[in-house]
């Protein structure tokens, strides 16, 4: 089973729309990224949501392996690029304990304040290829509402549950698949 296939087949998931960020474009994101997964055995990969805190993703990373599906943006050009680009030097999984990057691992940057968080990944790939119909997943938060995608909500927790009925359900319905990504514990951490 490829990883595409698992993180579909997965019961939980979190799913992500891509978009550049600080100059970069997302081949080129995705390319260091899967880099500092071949030089350390992981890389971070630095978001900031309301819909996939730490805890939550923790929460949701318990029961079963959990996948990150980046998807593409509603309309070309729906992500807004990330501009800041401050470099993060250290990571808690929970807000006490904090330690350092690995020597190899590429700078982790973006706008570092209270809400800044990283997802932790031990494999990515991006030769994928299909959509994902976002109706077929309900928010992690309360499963009885469908994900939603706003300004500053672009990663969200996601739990696969039939939504096509729900009358809160996003207009846009299918996304590409830009890129695939495991996580590995501690799943999701804050950053300094």
């Amino acid at each position: 089973m490829t990883i595409l296939n698992e993180a579909i087949s997965s019961p939980a998931c979190i799913i992500s729309v891509m978009g550049d960020h600080a100059g970069e474009d997302t081949n080129t994101i995705f390319d260091r990224k899967i880099d500092d997964i071949v030089r350390t055995g992981k890389t971070f990969w630095l978001m900031k949501s309301p819909k996939a805190r730490p805890v939550q993703v923790q929460e949701i990373c318990k029961a079963n392996p959990v996948y990150i599906i980046f998807v593409e943006p509603a309309t070309a050009g729906g992500a807004r690029p990330t501009t800041t680009e401050d470099a993060a030097k250290e990571y808690s999984p929970d807000g006490k304990s904090w330690y350092p990057f690995s020597k190899g691992l590429s700078p982790v940057t973006g706008k570092l304040d209270k809400g800044a968080a990283a997802l932790v990944c031990d494999m990515m790939t991006t030769n994928v290829t299909g959509t994902l119909d976002l109706w077929g997943y309900s928010d992690f938060s309360d499963i009885r509402e469908p994900i939603k995608f706003i300004l500053g909500c672009s990663t969200v927790c996601a739990v696969k549950k039939d939504m096509k009925s729900n009358l809160n359900k996003m207009k846009s319905r299918y996304r590409g698949i830009v890129a695939v990504a495991r996580l590995v514990e501690p799943y999701c951490v804050l950053l300094r």
